[in-house]
């Protein structure tokens, strides 16, 4: 009687671990669990890539990776730790909820990103213009701030550029990234040429903080929230983009998982509005700040995809990661598997060349000392997106198309290596405005425009280290 009296909970115990793992979390109700004891753990694996495997499997959050020291750090409850000490890892426990200190208030809040952005558009009105993209889920406006020389005009000659932070509310490092790009360009106008230039040839656009219901959360109720806030459980918003969504086991379907990604592709307001704006203003690159690991990520996010325009989008990544001494490669070679991400949808829609850049180490987590590490991060990527303001100009071809001086709204473009007219290097969308931006290597090319599924006009082109003005009549 003994016996069973000891040996039978404990049996009962493994016999839930190991339902709670075949179902991948499927099981919303964990109640036998704490769920509210939250702790950032590292585990240390002899292989990195089978050590992401199984976290995903058992949809454990994932905060960062060390790839120098094979450690991954995760965010875990009471529950995750019973499961994960039964599969035999080991954890070492650096940070308790509750216990750890929250966040430095010298990171911003919604509404102080409100006020910086309203601040320098009313400094800066003549290069400068702060426009809210939509509406969050709670109702607050996301604002973005256009940098141009013209800022009130669509200037379809001119190259746009994206860079947005924080898709994930914990994630406090990226906004003041974006906040230093602003006060860097708008600063520098008219006293450093090189940003001058940058400003009058082209369209900048800057969020700095995407995640506003979610930051919100962050500051007033759970520091390691990451979601939005939808039905108080919410959405992973880096998971909900139409692009390869639900694809390749890259996220959850369930509420409870930190990366959920809702019942149904941009089902989330914030989503909406990041399409609208990428649809409108078709940015040439981007960039999406993250935190953290040191990494440069670019598309696409699932292993059994391969980027048609690897060529230009690995070499354009590892130029960053060299820059700024980062990790370059995918999120499924870097990381893990990820589907519904932005920059997969940007690249698959829009043909848009995104990065996501993590930012800080692990050892410097979410919530880095912001007197220690702020102004050392944003100096350290100054180097990454200055490089993409400068490929704005570099190699490849932009201009119009246009029919009797009318412009060409609803069009593609196939793209051919030249000597190669069977295999398409690239399919690119037209802009509704008739513009067209593409990034190729130096080289030779053959454009077809097709109209209605027909080839309306073929172009030869020869492809230097500067970017070709090439407008397009029918």
């Amino acid at each position: 009687m003994a016996i069973i009296k000891y040996v039978f909970p404990l049996i009962l115990f493994f016999l839930i671990l190991e339902t709670h793992a075949s179902s991948n979390h499927e099981n919303d109700n964990h109640s036998f669990f704490n769920k509210e004891w939250t702790q950032l753990a590292s585990i240390k694996f002899d292989n990195i890539t089978e050590g992401f495997k199984l976290l995903s499997n058992l949809d454990i959050d994932i905060a960062g990776v060390d790839h120098n020291n094979s450690r991954v750090d995760v965010l875990i409850n009471e529950y995750d730790y019973h499961l994960l000490a039964s599969k035999g890892l080991e954890l070492i426990i650096r940070e308790t909820k509750g216990v750890s200190q929250a966040p430095d208030e010298d990171y911003k809040t919604p509404d102080e990103i409100e006020l910086f952005v309203k601040e320098y558009a009313d400094r800066f009105p003549a290069i400068a213009k702060r426009v809210s993209i939509g509406k969050s889920l709670e109702g607050r406006d996301i604002w973005a701030i256009k940098i141009s020389d013209n800022p009130e005009l669509e200037e379809t000659d001119e190259p746009a550029i994206l860079f947005n932070s924080m898709h994930h509310a914990r994630e406090v490092m990226g906004p003041e990234v974006s906040i230093d790009i602003v006060e860097t360009l708008l600063n520098g106008y008219n006293t450093d040429q090189k940003i001058t230039d940058w400003v009058d040839n082209n369209q900048i656009w800057v969020i700095p903080m995407f995640n506003v219901d979610g930051n919100n959360k962050m500051w007033t109720k759970d520091k390691w929230w990451r979601k939005n806030t939808r039905g108080g459980y919410g959405v992973d918003l880096n998971r909900n983009y139409p692009g390869n969504w639900d694809k390749c086991n890259g996220s959850s379907g369930w509420r409870s998982s930190q990366t959920y990604r809702g019942p149904s592709p941009a089902s989330e307001p914030e989503t909406q509005a990041m399409m609208k704006l990428v649809s409108e203003v078709r940015p040439v690159f981007d960039i999406s700040y993250h935190s953290y690991s040191e990494l440069v990520i670019y598309p696409l996010g699932c292993a059994d995809d391969r980027t048609a325009t690897k060529e230009v989008v690995e070499k354009i990544g590892k130029e960053i990661a060299q820059k700024i001494n980062y990790k370059p490669g995918t999120a499924w070679e870097l990381l893990y598997n990820a589907d519904g991400g932005d920059i997969d949808w940007m690249y698959l829609a829009y043909q848009v060349i995104p990065f996501v850049i993590e930012l800080n180490a692990s050892s410097e987590g979410f919530h880095p000392d912001y007197n220690k590490w702020r102004d050392v991060t944003v100096q350290r990527n100054k180097a990454g997106w200055m490089h993409l303001l400068d490929k704005l100009s570099d190699s490849g071809v932009r201009g119009i198309l246009s029919q009797n001086s009318t412009v060409v709204s609803d069009y593609y473009i196939n793209v051919y290596k030249a000597g190669n007219n069977t295999d398409v290097f690239q399919k690119y969308i037209g802009h509704i405005s008739g513009a067209f931006h593409l990034v190729l290597n130096p080289g030779e090319y053959n454009l077809e425009f097709i109209v209605d599924d027909n080839i309306v006009k073929k172009v030869k082109v020869e492809i230097g280290d500067s970017l070709k003005r090439l407008n397009v009549s029918l």
